[in-house]
């Protein structure tokens, strides 16, 4: 990675073996988009709690426009009711913002923050903006596939959007076609993320968190990193982790190709 022109941060786990790998997974970054995993988790588990139904309507208010409004926020009106079941989709399938407003509106960030420390993912604010680590992120999907195997009724109703996500950048391009996974992409300001499950023969909880690094550089260097882990993960179910991921083989495959 010495070659890579920003700060970075990568979390893996095997979910066959639990086993992870941990590359400046506690740095925190402004989580971008990721941070609409934990919302939909948190709004999952107030519904499972019985406390707001899925159907249940929420106002749209002018607190909640962050432009560009796109899909149904285009000719939206202030007033107009939208169920959390429609809010939690658009959230992670099409990463909008004005969705992901409406629900921690509802909900009340401070509530979702303290559940994130309660499952090992905390979410934290600074100078008014959000904060997580790599390792945070990866709790979340940790969460999201243990819940998908002891309640998949009702965790396939963030599961299925999360397959529909429109994004195919970044992760999703470092895997063949056809590869079964799930994951949300996130970009601020100069933060390039994107944090997934991937089902392949062995599958894996992947995130990598960017800082600082040109958007074409960063999406590049995901791109291959999924690529080599995929490759690595697929090739043998007895390879080991820690010997395979050594700082030399992330600077090969993070840092900027040469030709």
């Amino acid at each position: 990675m010495a070659d890579f022109p920003g700060e970075y941060s990568v979390a893996l786990e095997d979910l066959l073996t639990g086993q992870r790998w941990l590359h400046n997974a506690d740095r925190l970054y402004h989580p971008a988009s990721t941070v609409k995993v934990p919302v939909a988790l948190y709004a999952l588990e107030q519904y499972r709690a019985g406390k707001i139904g899925w159907g249940d309507l929420i106002e749209y208010t002018e607190a909640d426009v962050e432009p560009p409004l796109t899909g149904a926020f285009e000719a939206a009106e202030f007033g107009d009711l939208y169920p959390v079941q429609d809010l939690v989709h658009w959230a992670l399938a099409y990463s909008d913002n004005v969705a992901v407003n409406m629900l921690g509106r509802r909900l009340g960030w401070g509530n979702i923050e303290r559940w994130t420390e309660t499952i090992g993912g905390r979410l934290t604010h600074e100078d008014r903006l959000p904060r997580a680590s790599a390792l945070s992120v990866l709790q979340w999907w940790r969460h999201l596939h243990v819940l998908s195997l002891e309640d998949p009724e009702r965790a396939s109703l963030i599961v299925r959007p999360l397959l529909a996500a429109t994004y195919r950048g970044r992760i999703t391009a470092g895997l063949p076609d056809g590869v079964p996974h799930m994951h949300k992409h996130g970009s601020y300001e100069g933060s390039y993320h994107d944090s997934a499950i991937v089902y392949a023969t062995r599958p894996y909880i992947l995130v990598v968190l960017t800082e600082g690094a040109p958007l074409e550089e960063a999406d590049a260097a995901i791109a291959r990193l999924s690529a080599e882990i995929y490759r690595v993960m697929t090739a043998s179910h007895s390879t080991p982790l820690v010997p395979v991921w050594s700082a030399d083989a992330l600077q090969t495959f993070v840092g900027p190709r040469k030709e």
